[in-house]
């Protein structure tokens, strides 16, 4: 029996729990009569899938949402895998006996009649129909903890007003998804050996150089970025005992193979002309260069300084980095129009320039004075590039090595400088640090103008068009007056939609999306994956990495994944093997559910402060105060993650106040404020982390059960930092709390909701009375009857 039956059965007569017992009896029987009837006696069900399924990819039939579909179609007949198990009983599961509705969210019914207020452009509606069914049922079995069975639950006939949110949201985010797909890739869905682009050496890693391929500045080195970085940063890197704390490197060999040696050499003649290298006899470290393939068949030459990279000190956290999470700060009003903006920054780390007694450290394989002037220099122009090089030491035969003027792509330390010189731009164009989104800084109180900072790309969000125009003007001028060149042809000036941060921006309504390109590929690779069944740990690890990249944009998939942990760190790492039925399982929960990956920037706080708390003396407390929008808007920004905690406003009585690290935040409500709603004993015994985790999913599940209180933003008061943490990432690598997580992050994706967890001691939290099975303390102001007994009416 659920915490949430629980609570709705704590004072039910003996007669009426003698009744649900024998009512539950029943129709566990009836479940297990049909499941029988279903499925061939004798079976496994949790044996591994079959090895090959073929499924056809149809390319004639109108769009890629239909391949998409007949593939999602045959995966769910055919798998073994718990989730597709899951979506066929639920898809054929009879609905609960006549009585009493159940209140709770889960599980949610199959969709049966498309609604009307969700709009789309398909000919045939049973195509999104039939997706967001199977999105539907992989929420329900995430909601189980992606269990094979729908065990001894029951469905409303009809679905109550909550789980007509929740489908409505479903199908309108399901549309969504095949539309994107049908404009992306159009009439086909070309996901037959797609998975292969993941695996090593399906395509090369890095490329021979070609020296008139690769992109450099007019004039490298433009940019003295140690005056633009902060005040401990800059301190840092002034000194090479600092950044290097172990002194030079002992190893000092690097070549270059003799078929590449042309173009190595002319590469560096074009360097040392534009200032990007240097000439030095004596180096203290030294590293390989090879060149990333750009588009347009352009190159990007990679400084190999991963060796240097291990015996340097650890550089500090880029500062303010943006993120998709960082998405989720931003605050719009509903119907709102917001401008996108951005700007790039041209080869960026070409023309930050690196303190000299840095540049030793930053060596590439040694050429001739002789190889440089054949290569087109001059004799003056190769002795102006030396630095320690003696006048009679200087010859066609003498060895010199090339070194960065620049800070390198590919040391360890380049991104948090490229990061503050950012910054400092940023500041220089009159845009304030505090309104530079960052999840490890305090959100700002006002979002007319934000910004985000992810190393050489700024991108700006404004709601006047005319404040946007003034700042472009000015950050304009402050990439000139720092003497870092712009690159025009990717400017994007006050639009209504943005690429940025691998996500798409869009505008009315305000929403982050994962980068349609991206995502089609992702949905061909999980596709084949599944179809499949082998792939190497490093070829998974791959294709993980960019659904994890767009899980920050909707924390709760981090719940789905387990078992492709220890997939991927499987050696050796490079090995084809078989994929175990539970990684392909949590995969095929990912492909399902898909469409709720897209997250709306316009959630209004919920203008109510929900308390969560556990006594293993006792059981569950949940309490709830009204609030104005403002006030919960002002508890959302303190969530969670920068160390603030709040406190209520003591009374008389109240247990004394501990002394608590972090940053105290006063609230203006008592715990007079706060009403009891589930005050409910544990029936089991458990750690009391994992008593903390349910409280705070009863807490969810109450919110859940008001279509009211969907697609909200909401502050949860929760006295347990463990759980803090969990939610906040959407995971741990506890076990025991594995399943709790699933199911919360099930009901936020169902109802929509962006969860604000914040810190509150226990001594402050009003839930502590209810878990401990007192009752709250009635409100000072609570008004007075005017009348006692029966009324008297007239006729």
């Amino acid at each position: 029996m659920g915490l949430e039956k629980l609570a709705q059965s704590a004072h039910s007569s003996p007669a009426r729990q003698r009744r649900n017992r024998w009512r539950a009896t029943l129709h566990r029987l009836k479940t297990l009569v049909a499941r029988t009837i279903r499925e061939p006696v004798g079976e496994d069900v949790t044996s591994k899938p079959e090895q090959t399924r073929d499924i056809p990819t149809v390319t004639n039939r109108g769009c890629a949402a239909q391949s998409f579909l007949q593939a999602l179609e045959s995966l769910v007949a055919s798998s073994r895998l718990n989730v597709a198990s899951y979506i066929r009983e639920w898809q054929n599961a009879l609905p609960k006996a006549p009585g009493t509705r159940l209140r709770a969210l889960f599980p949610v019914p199959p969709v049966r009649e498309w609604p009307d207020e969700v709009h789309h452009s398909f000919e045939d509606v049973g195509v999104v129909l039939k997706v967001s069914n199977f999105c539907l049922g992989a929420l329900n079995c995430l909601q189980t903890g992606m269990k094979a069975c729908l065990g001894h639950a029951a469905m409303n006939k009809s679905p109550s007003a909550a789980q007509k949110a929740t489908q409505t949201h479903v199908c309108r985010m399901t549309a969504c998804l095949l539309q994107r797909l049908k404009e992306e890739l159009g009439p086909s869905l070309p996901w037959r050996g797609s998975f292969a682009a993941c695996e090593p050496g399906s395509f090369a890693s890095y490329e021979h150089i070609r020296a008139q391929a690769v992109d450099l500045p007019a004039k490298a080195a433009t940019c003295n970025a140690s005056k633009l970085v902060g005040d401990e940063l800059r301190a840092q890197i002034q000194f090479a005992t600092e950044v290097f704390p172990a002194g030079p490197s002992t190893t000092l060999e690097q070549g270059i193979p003799l078929s590449q040696r042309a173009e190595y050499i002319a590469l560096t003649v074009r360097e040392l002309r534009c200032g990007k290298l240097k000439l030095r006899q004596e180096i203290a470290g030294i590293g390989g260069v090879f060149a990333a393939a750009k588009s347009g068949g352009r190159q990007r030459k990679i400084w190999n300084g991963a060796g240097l990279s291990q015996v340097a000190a650890r550089p500090p956290r880029p500062r303010r980095l943006a993120s998709p999470a960082s998405f989720l700060d931003m605050e719009v009003e509903p119907g709102q129009r917001i401008y996108f903006s951005k700007r790039d920054a041209s080869t960026y780390f070409d023309i930050l320039q690196v303190p000299e007694a840095l540049q030793p450290y930053f060596g590439q394989p040694p050429v001739t004075v002789k190889e440089l002037v054949l290569g087109g220099m001059s004799i003056d122009e190769v002795w102006e590039a030396c630095q320690d090089v003696q006048r009679d030491d200087f010859c066609g035969d003498c060895c010199v090595y090339p070194v960065y003027a620049v800070w390198p792509m590919g040391f360890s330390w380049s991104s948090a400088v490229a990061q503050d010189t950012t910054l400092a731009v940023c500041k220089a164009a009159g845009i304030p640090e505090e309104q530079i989104l960052s999840v490890d800084h305090d959100t700002p109180s006002c979002h007319d103008e934000v910004c985000l900072v992810a190393t050489d790309d700024t991108v700006l969000v404004h709601k006047n068009p005319e404040q946007g125009a003034k700042r472009l003007e000015n950050l304009d001028k402050a990439f000139e007056e720092h003497c870092v060149p712009r690159n025009p042809a990717k400017d994007v000036s006050l639009a209504e939609k943005l690429p940025a941060l691998g996500c798409d921006l869009s505008n009315s309504p305000a929403a982050a999306q994962p980068s349609r390109s991206k995502l089609c590929a992702c949905i061909c690779r999980t596709l084949d994956l599944l179809t499949e069944e082998i792939a190497s740990p490093v070829g998974l690890n791959s294709s993980l990495g960019v659904w994890e990249w767009f899980a920050l944009l909707q924390r709760g998939f981090f719940s789905i994944y387990d078992a492709v942990y220890a997939f991927v760190r499987r050696e050796p790492p490079t090995e084809k093997i078989n994929v175990p039925p539970a990684v392909l399982n949590e995969m095929l929960v990912t492909l399902l559910l898909a469409p709720l990956l897209t997250t709306q920037l316009d959630r209004q706080p919920l203008p109510q402060l929900v308390a969560a708390d556990a006594a293993p003396e006792f059981g569950f407390g949940v309490a709830v105060c009204g609030c104005t929008q403002a006030e919960a808007a002002t508890v959302c920004r303190l969530a969670e993650r920068r160390g603030d905690y709040v406190r209520l406003t003591a009374e008389e009585g109240d247990d004394a106040y501990v002394s608590r690290l972090g940053k105290p935040r006063q609230l203006r409500y008592t715990q007079r404020n706060f009403k009891t709603v589930i005050s409910e004993q544990a029936r089991w015994m458990a750690h009391s982390g994992v008593l903390e985790a349910h409280a705070f999913l009863l807490a969810l599940k109450w919110i859940c059960r008001h279509a009211k209180k969907h697609g909200h933003k909401v502050p949860f008061l929760i006295d347990a930092k463990v759980v803090v943490g969990a939610i906040t990432k959407g995971r741990s690598s506890a076990r025991s709390l594995r399943t709790c997580l699933r199911s919360a992050a099930a009901h936020v994706m169902a109802a929509n909701l962006l969860p604000r967890l914040i810190y509150i001691p226990s001594e402050s939290n009003p839930a502590d009375r209810p878990s401990r099975g007192r009752r709250q303390r009635p409100p000072a102001n609570r008004p007075v009857r005017s009348s006692i007994g029966k009324q008297k009416f007239r006729m």
